[in-house]
C-alpha cells in the first residue's frame, strides 16, 4: 500500500503480457506503462529491505547497536 493506492503484481505463472493491478480507494488505475516502473521499483525496495535486515543481523550478532549519525 502506497498512501490511498494499492498495488497487487501479477502472478510469477501470469503470461508475460498480464500486469499487476493499481487501484485508488477500490477504483482501478490504468498501469499500461507505468506497471513494468512500478515492479522494479518494489523489486528494488525488497532488495534493500532484505540488505537492511542482513546488516542489522550482522550488528546485532557482533554486539554492536546501530546507532543514527
Amino acid at each position: 500500500m502506497m498512501g490511498p493506492y494499492l498495488y497487487t503484481p501479477s502472478s510469477a505463472y501470469s503470461a508475460p503480457s498480464a500486469n499487476g493491478t493499481l487501484s485508488k480507494e477500490g477504483l482501478p488505475v490504468a498501469l499500461q506503462v507505468t506497471e513494468p516502473l512500478l515492479q522494479r521499483f518494489l523489486d528494488t525496495v525488497a532488495r534493500l529491505e532484505a540488505d537492511l535486515v542482513q546488516r542489522w543481523g550482522t550488528l546485532e550478532s557482533q554486539g554492536a547497536s546501530p546507532r543514527a549519525d
